[in-house]
């Protein structure tokens, strides 16, 4: 079995494997974002990010499978070189086959992300999104360690069926918030993306205690096709927003939120996000809404009692870790609990 690797999209679509990930991608039921070339071509413009998509082929040449992970790492100087990890959001793509088959083709690609993760990455993590279990001896077999993680669905459809399924409080919200005289749309420029993302800059550094992203992932978000915006506006100041991408009509995740809750009566601003843009999935045909997590299941988390309000199914398909440099990743993690109490 061969593996190759692109990491831009020209290259890749010229290779005689695309329209085969295509199509396969168009018949799995498992299909996401994530691991399609749309992926590749939305991340590659956005600093701070370096994709590598793998593809395996067989003797003749046949698609086997591929898998695409991301480089990320935070801030400049030894904050980024402790913080780099490759991370792969669901994956890999494995053709249908023996079991054995199956296998066989997941551990080749595993193996290949670890050679091309290594002097990149301190470790990789997998956010799997959909059931991995079958691929599992394939993951313990390369060093990867399964933990449990929760992450919430909620199906579309008809307006009526979504309202019916969420909580009494959120579809109160919704309607005092738009009675208010907020509304939810897309930004009509760049200066109310700025907007929002100032608002999750704070809300990051004083309250989440993580990194943002540079400012280019949110200017995809607005101008992507694979992308998509939503900002809530009261007096024409933005007081909140969702952002994430879109799949081929199949899923709108949310990739971040945020909103300035009680500063306006009656204004609920990330109630009023969400709404919008699973309001958008309901009249564009789209069948999922995903909230891309819920957190450990031992462990409490307020905003999975947030989402689950919205009448998401949970669901738990849990992630692997490798650590690839044992050393540098305890220093890594000792020096970001020291940078995250230093003061702003």
């Amino acid at each position: 079995m061969q593996v190759s690797s692109f990491t831009h999209i020209d290259p890749f679509r010229k290779d005689p494997n695309y329209p085969a990930l295509q199509r396969y991608l168009g018949e799995w039921p498992d299909s996401h974002f994530f691991q399609s070339p749309e992926f590749l071509e939305f991340i590659e413009k956005v600093p701070g990010y370096q994709p590598v998509l793998l593809l395996a082929t067989g003797a003749d040449g046949e698609f086997k499978g591929s898998i695409l992970g991301v480089v990320q790492a935070d801030g400049k100087g030894p904050k980024s070189w402790f913080s780099r990890r490759m991370i792969v959001w669901g994956g890999p793509v494995v053709a249908p086959g023996t079991e054995k088959e199956q296998l066989e083709t997941a551990g080749t690609l595993l193996k290949a992300l670890k050679r091309n993760a290594r002097g990149k990455a301190i470790y990789i993590e997998f956010r799997n999104y959909f059931d991995t279990s079958p691929m599992r001896a394939a993951f313990e077999a390369n060093g990867f360690e399964y933990k449990e993680h929760l992450n919430l669905l909620v199906k579309l459809g008809d307006e009526e069926s979504v309202l019916k399924r969420m909580g009494r409080d959120r579809k109160r919200q919704v309607r005092i918030s738009l009675e208010t005289g907020a509304e939810v749309r897309e930004p009509v420029n760049e200066e109310e993306v700025r907007e929002l993302y100032d608002m999750l800059d704070k809300l990051y550094r004083e309250r989440v205690k993580k990194p943002l992203p540079d400012f280019g992932l949110f200017r995809q978000f607005w101008t992507s096709p694979n992308g998509k915006m939503f900002i809530v506006v009261y007096n024409g100041k933005v007081m909140g927003g969702a952002a994430g991408p879109i799949y081929r009509n199949k899923t709108v995740y949310q990739w971040y939120l945020c909103g300035e809750n009680g500063v306006v009566k009656n204004l609920h601003s990330s109630v009023l996000a969400t709404w919008g843009q699973i309001d958008f999935g309901i009249k564009n045909g789209y069948e999922l809404f995903d909230f891309m997590g819920a957190g450990k299941p031992d462990e409490a988390y307020g905003v999975r009692e947030f989402k689950a309000s919205f009448g998401g199914e949970l669901v738990s398909h849990g992630r692997y870790e490798m650590i690839l440099s044992p050393i540098l990743y305890k220093v890594g993690k000792f020096g970001l609990k020291i940078y995250h109490k230093l003061p702003k």
